[in-house]
């Protein structure tokens, strides 16, 4: 029994270590869960399992810097649409929704607003309360087959507090709020996350969020925020942001950093100067980015707040009147450069495509425009009458970014990877970035277009997010951090869905291990090999 050194030792492997550094040839041996040693001329009898290598990349296993595979994780723990690509971590709880905590006075109303990270497929149900350490303890004992970082969602912690009402928050709110976003710090939340252009995000004033955050400065976490504004009013937008993390003394992260609309299109060179600055004056600023042009959110984030802030069943029967419509309409053809993120301004009914529609299967694949087309219906009216029918469950894809932008951010020493997916939950339609992002990254960019070197693209997946969050034993191949390793073939890696077709799995992942443990092979992923951890900041992993 006794004589192996190793348990797994990867030979001659291309090894791109994640903290941007050369690549070289190396060996790469891992030993009870960790990276014991990557030097040359290791010996293969020394090892329980042997891989060759010769020819392709062994790094860290990918960072998934902004998910939200909050209840995914508890519907389908063996979570292959990320390992098959490569992802062995995931941050949750992103754009201020996380499925925890939820209060039995506010839980029907943070339910209905929770659908769009899937909250209709939480297991169990009930007004109970729910906290956070309560999900994180049933997401341990699902046992997901990568590791999870958590962070709280303000949306949530408002909703708990005071639902999802169009005002500010009181006293005893924000002490609700407080008490509640201590109990997940301690939990072992790595920080907090907002979503300013969705409801009840949008309704909270700066204040608020200063308030919470010099709460989480206690406790060395992180802000990271989907922005008040990513269109017309983005710099506005950033600077909130920064004023946040200046005045409570913390990092801050950019949700899938963006500029959307045509009148935006190159903007990034203004955004991207403006965090640069930022962080070499006064505080630690990163981004994260997806190699997509277009986004993806629920239909019914395209109605003015006040009009959301009404709840899915409220809102659906008032568009039922012919006054209510019109004056929704009149606001969405004319605040185009309001205080919300007007999308349908920004996207246009062209570029708004249906990827779920449970109501009407019918649609999904095609946008709204197109549907109105077919039916010689104003799109208008088939905007509403599926926010009727379909409340909080039609979800689309949305074209609203230039590419130059997206290589632009991509290329940023800010910025890192993320997918920013929304699970699809059984449907064969959702946003190719689920499955496809960090292939797609390495395919595309570094070998195609070459925008990105390997070494570069590399430790945006891996080095720089494990660094932004706080991961001390992840994110790099060397002695002493856990054994999270992607075997790839650089030759030959990239996505392979498409808008149409986004389920189809990349190609060019040779292997995958978590914490030591082989989880995907060349062709098949190992369902029933589930090695994760649910992370605990400044805790040992459940």
């Amino acid at each position: 029994m006794g004589t192996h050194r190793f348990d797994t030792l990867i030979r001659h492997a291309t090894v791109v270590d994640g903290s941007g550094r050369p690549a070289r040839v190396a060996d790469v041996a891992m030993t009870n869960g960790r990276i014991r040693e990557v030097a040359s001329g290791l010996a293969p009898a020394d090892a329980r399992h042997v891989v060759d290598a010769d020819g392709l990349v062994a790094a860290p296993g990918f960072i998934d810097s902004h998910s939200h595979d909050d209840v995914y994780l508890l519907v389908e723990p063996g979570a292959t649409a990320k390992l098959d690509q490569g992802v062995t971590t995931v941050v949750t709880g992103n754009c201020g929704f996380s499925i925890a905590p939820l209060q039995a006075a506010t839980r029907q109303e943070a339910m209905s607003t929770l659908a769009l990270i899937g909250s209709q497929h939480l297991p169990g149900g009930g007004p109970q309360d729910f906290s956070f350490a309560d999900y994180l303890d049933g997401l341990a004992r699902a046992r997901p087959a990568l590791n999870v970082v958590p962070l709280v969602g303000h949306g949530t912690l408002r909703m708990a507090a005071m639902g999802i009402a169009d005002r500010p928050a009181g006293k005893e709110d924000r002490q609700l709020m407080h008490r509640l976003l201590e109990e997940a710090l301690e939990a072992g939340a790595f920080g907090f996350s907002s979503g300013l252009a969705y409801v009840p995000g949008t309704f909270a004033a700066t204040d608020e969020l200063i308030d919470l955050a010099r709460a989480l400065a206690v406790h060395g976490g992180i802000y990271a925020t989907h922005m008040r504004s990513e269109a017309d009013q983005v710099m506005a937008a950033i600077d909130e942001a920064l004023t946040i993390g200046r005045e409570a003394g913390i990092p801050v992260h950019i949700s899938h950093h963006k500029v959307m609309g045509r009148n935006n299109w190159g903007r990034s060179r203004e955004t991207l100067a403006h965090l640069a600055g930022a962080t070499g004056a006064w505080m630690r600023v990163t981004c994260d980015v997806y190699p997509y042009t277009a986004g993806s959110t629920v239909l019914a984030a395209a109605l003015p707040p006040e009009l959301q802030a009404e709840g899915p069943a409220v809102f659906a029967e008032r568009l039922k009147d012919p006054t209510v419509r019109r004056a929704v309409r009149r606001r969405i053809e004319t605040e185009t450069h309001g205080e919300w993120e007007n999308l349908i301004s920004v996207d246009t009914f062209d570029g708004m495509v249906l990827t779920q529609c449970p109501r009407h299967p019918e649609y999904t694949g095609r946008s709204i425009a197109a549907v109105a087309g077919a039916e010689s219906r104003d799109p208008y009216d088939v905007f509403f009458d599926l926010v009727i029918e379909e409340k909080m469950d039609a979800m689309v894809v949305e074209f609203m970014m230039h590419e130059d932008d997206v290589v632009r951010i991509l290329q940023s020493p800010l910025s890192m990877v993320a997918t920013d997916g929304l699970p699809g939950f059984g449907s064969g339609m959702f946003h190719p970035r689920f499955t496809g992002t960090f292939p797609r990254v390495l395919g595309r960019y570094v070998r195609q277009q070459g925008v990105l070197s390997l070494e570069a693209a590399v430790r945006k997946m891996t080095g720089l997010p494990a660094a932004t969050f706080g991961l001390a034993r992840k994110g790099l191949l060397v002695p002493g951090c856990d054994a999270d390793v992607v075997l790839f073939d650089p030759a030959a890696i990239g996505d392979c869905g498409t808008y149409e077709a986004p389920g189809l799995k990349p190609v060019g992942i040779h292997g995958v291990w978590v914490n030591g443990h082989r989880v995907t092979e060349a062709t098949t992923s190992r369902a029933s090999e589930r090695w994760g951890r649910v992370l605990r900041r400044n805790r040992a992993a459940a």
